[in-house]
């Protein structure tokens, strides 16, 4: 992954103080106006000194509410040169201190953006904090959280989705994994994918419930118990971890698929992508095969 420093703009990782207040990058809020969303690192002149990360509006005046992110970055903030022009990652910290911070604008009404920002912190453990940020009377306001639950090892991310073929309007996704399946609990994993729409009149978001983002399954083998399948993915994985890609989940939540079992799957966005899945988890062990189906 290549890292650019980003100099002048964010502090940077010598000693020297810096100035307050950095501006990391600028997001289009508004096509009916100039404003944009500003994203700011303030209070962190020195190495040592953690960094508050704020949202602000370009055309705000003195007194605008401003939106803080939940985690703080340490001095040193480096611009990951990755994803799309309109998007940005920062990550600063070792270990522990490790953040890295992720926005990706949505557009929430056709002449209205809104940010999804994720913070990812931790070592050996990695959690996820999930934010919208909107407008509202003036400022920036925090319009959707979707935090993981740091219980346990865990995977998430957000993103928009269009809402309708040809709509300018998206919505945006939280899809979410627990990964508790293992020999020892004899449990199967969760996963669960939450979709999500602006309500202009209300100033919120609302779930979601007829057009979603396609998901397909890309299924090696479906058991009785759970136990079951824990065995047999754990069977295929050889030592090259053919199958550690893929998860055991109950069929009973999908109702596209036959209730009472348990499949072991690789969830996709896209059908070849889900293929490809497959393909892959068969040129690794030649005893794994499998079908696609959409969820």
């Amino acid at each position: 992954m290549f890292i650019v420093l980003l100099g002048a703009v964010v502090p940077g990782a010598s000693s020297a103080a810096a100035p307050d207040g950095l501006e990391l990058m600028r997001f289009k809020a508004s096509e009916k106006t100039e404003a944009m969303f500003v994203l700011r690192a303030s209070g962190c002149r020195k190495a040592g000194d953690t960094c508050r990360l704020e949202l602000e509006l370009s055309d705000g005046t003195d007194g605008t509410r401003k939106a803080r992110l939940p985690d703080g970055m340490a001095h040193g903030i480096r611009k990951e040169s990755r994803g799309a022009a309109s998007s940005g990652t920062w990550t600063s910290g070792e270990e522990e201190r490790n953040v890295t911070t992720s926005v990706q604008p949505v557009r929430l009404e056709a002449g209205e953006w809104g940010l999804l920002v994720t913070q990812e912190s931790g070592f050996e453990h990695v959690h996820r904090r999930h934010r919208l940020y909107a407008l509202k009377d003036g400022g920036v306001t925090e319009a959707w959280n979707g935090d993981e639950n740091f219980a346990g090892p865990e995977m998430s991310h957000v993103g928009p989705y269009p809402l309708a073929p040809g709509s300018p309007v998206e919505g945006f996704y939280r899809e979410y994994a627990f990964l508790s399946a293992d020999r020892e609990s004899g449990e199967p994993d969760q996963w669960k994918l939450d979709a999500y729409r602006w309500d202009a009149a209300g100033r919120k978001a609302v779930k979601e419930l007829r057009h979603r983002p396609e998901r397909h399954a890309a299924i090696i083998g479906s058991f009785k118990t759970a136990q079951e399948a824990i065995a047999y993915r754990d069977g295929a994985q050889l030592e090259q971890a053919c199958a550690s890609s893929f998860l055991v989940l109950e069929t009973k939540p999908f109702k596209r698929l036959t209730p009472g079992l348990f499949i072991v799957t690789g969830i996709h966005s896209k059908k070849n992508a889900a293929e490809a899945a497959l393909k892959n988890a068969g040129a690794c062990n030649p005893r794994v095969s499998g079908y696609v189906k959409a969820l």
